[in-house]
């Protein structure tokens, strides 16, 4: 008897199984999206290349990778190099389609239209945000409206902003490098610390941020010398551009907000200088009032080893030889540190999400200080006290 149930019950859900794939598009009929790029629309930048007879706002560029018809028949690999490159000998292997219209997604289903193959947005690794979008707060919540609304698009996609148009970094592959979205999504996976130079934040940190505070960082995508940069970050103020921080000034502020934040600590001591590297943060934050106003403390500690230490002579390292090391390298965290809260002062933008912090863990204060409509750094005194532990020499010279 039970053998006949589970026979019925097989044979009712067998043809279940047969029309799954019915609508089922297969891989070499999609068009594969690796990055996407997002510009206001100007009658300077307009493409000609596609319209639908709506109001422009939008350029949307989609970068995707261009497989030649010697990869596809498997030629040889002379012939497929040869197809690689163009007239500068860059290597070219990304094709860009461009379109324009009132939202983002009707762009993209413009594009789709005339493809020949179905956009799929399923492996797409990077979104660029052009100058001009950032600096229209409206416009910028309609991307990541639309970006978020997108259910192929991941959440932890990386966000990006540049001082140019998207556009131009879309079309610009980075040297010895392929294509521009496996670039990036690469740059921060291979375990580069990259957070040292940049911050990574995916569409899921940006809406968050965004919802939350309207004060959030980007990573600043650049083009210099025809090859492209990820340095710095591009600060957003009540959720549009307020200014762009330096490296320096970006490794400060990671100090504090990026659990993830790593990498090298190089330090001046004595005639030359020292690098270390770092393997272990933990950063615990201090509210109280004092003097009618509000203190906040982050007490930082790191701990990592010695990557070089070269002064032109042999020096062996002990107990008080470390110590100095410690606090020439405690003291260089803490400049760049001064230096980012410095640039957030300066643009009056909460990078460090302190409004946040203190209506989270002491909202007694937030509510007595009206914390919401004022300035933060007019009633927020900030301490930053850090300690470095040298746990090994690694490579001394």
């Amino acid at each position: 008897m039970i053998r006949k149930i589970v026979s019925l019950i097989l044979a009712s859900i067998m043809p279940l199984g047969l029309v799954g794939c019915f609508d089922k598009v297969e891989l070499e009929e999609r068009a594969i999206v690796l990055a996407i790029g997002i510009d206001k629309y100007t009658e300077e930048e307009d493409t000609n290349i596609e319209k639908n007879g709506e109001e422009k706002r939008f350029i949307v560029s989609l970068a995707m990778p261009d497989v030649s018809e010697e990869e596809k028949e498997g030629k040889s690999e002379k012939n497929q190099s040869e197809a690689m490159q163009d007239s500068s000998g860059q290597s070219k292997n990304e094709a860009i389609k461009l379109g324009e219209g009132a939202s983002v997604a009707s762009v993209i289903q413009l594009i789709d239209t005339y493809m020949s193959k179905k956009l799929y947005f399923g492996h797409t690794k990077a979104v660029v945000l052009g100058n001009e979008i950032l600096k229209d707060e409206d416009m910028l919540k309609e991307v990541i409206d639309s970006l978020e609304r997108n259910n192929e698009i991941s959440r932890k996609v990386v966000i990006l902003g540049t001082s140019k148009n998207a556009k131009d970094i879309l079309e610009t592959v980075p040297k010895d490098e392929k294509m521009l979205g496996i670039y990036i999504n690469d740059f921060y996976k291979n375990g580069k610390r990259s957070s040292a130079l940049t911050y990574n934040i995916d569409l899921e940190d940006m809406i968050q941020d965004m919802l939350a505070r309207e004060d959030a960082v980007l990573p600043d995508i650049e083009i210099v010398d025809d090859d492209v940069r990820l340095f710095g970050t591009v600060a957003l103020k009540q959720g549009k551009y307020a200014g762009r921080l330096d490296s320096a000034e970006s490794r400060g502020l990671l100090w504090v907000v990026d659990k993830k934040s790593l990498g090298e600590i190089d330090a001046p001591f004595e005639d030359g200088y020292i690098s270390t590297t770092i393997y272990k943060k933990k950063v615990k934050r201090k509210i109280e009032e004092k003097d009618g106003k509000i203190k906040v403390r982050f007490d930082i500690n790191a701990e990592g080893n010695i990557s070089e230490y070269s002064l032109g002579k042999s020096i062996v390292m002990n107990s008080d030889e470390y110590k100095k090391v410690e606090e020439a390298l405690a003291l260089e965290v803490r400049k760049n540190i001064e230096l980012a809260i410095n640039k957030m002062k300066e643009l009056g933008a909460d990078l460090f999400g302190l409004k946040e912090l203190i209506r989270r863990e002491k909202y007694d204060l937030y509510k007595k200080y009206n914390l919401e409509n004022v300035n933060i750094y007019e009633i927020v005194d900030i301490e930053v006290l850090v300690n470095v532990r040298i746990k090994g020499g690694g490579s001394v010279k």
